[in-house]
């Protein structure tokens, strides 16, 4: 039975406990994309997939490593390429699922979600309803995400 099990039910995929249809602007050194695309999250993973034309030209998988387009990286080594800065493991996790960063560090609530403004105003993250917006100015990362409804 579990021969059976592992050939048949092996390779299925899990179904995401959450997906969102977004408007992604993301500007760092390692990536620059302004497309639409969707946030997939699973119980210990989140998968963002951006499309231009139909076609899946960027596909960011975050779990116990962050892939690109099937090139994994530690989640400390990603930080350090694509924010040029370490930051801490789960980053770029907390910022695509709308949460504080750095422990809360100087979070402002607003009427709609909260602000961060860290590093004396270098990085500006923004959360309101369905908009997210983080702006790093010393190393020039944006990432803009906006809700489809």
């Amino acid at each position: 039975m579990s021969i059976f099990c592992t050939v048949f039910f092996g390779c299925a995929t899990l179904n995401p406990q959450r997906s969102d249809a977004l408007q992604v602007t993301i500007i760092s050194p390692m990536l620059k994309i302004n497309d639409t695309g969707f946030l997939h999250a699973y119980k210990n993973s989140l998968n963002l997939q951006i499309y231009s034309l139909g076609v899946n030209s960027a596909n960011i998988k975050i779990n116990s490593q962050i892939c690109v387009n099937r090139a994994c990286y530690d989640k400390l080594e990603f930080n350090r390429k694509f924010f040029l800065q370490e930051h801490y493991e789960n980053f770029l996790s907390d910022i695509l699922q709308k949460k504080h960063i750095y422990n809360s560090k100087g979070v402002i609530q607003t009427s709609c979600g909260f602000d961060q403004n860290i590093s004396n105003n270098s990085i500006k993250y923004e959360v309101c309803d369905n908009y997210v917006k983080f702006i790093d100015t010393q190393n020039k990362v944006k990432i803009i995400i906006k809700e489809l409804k």
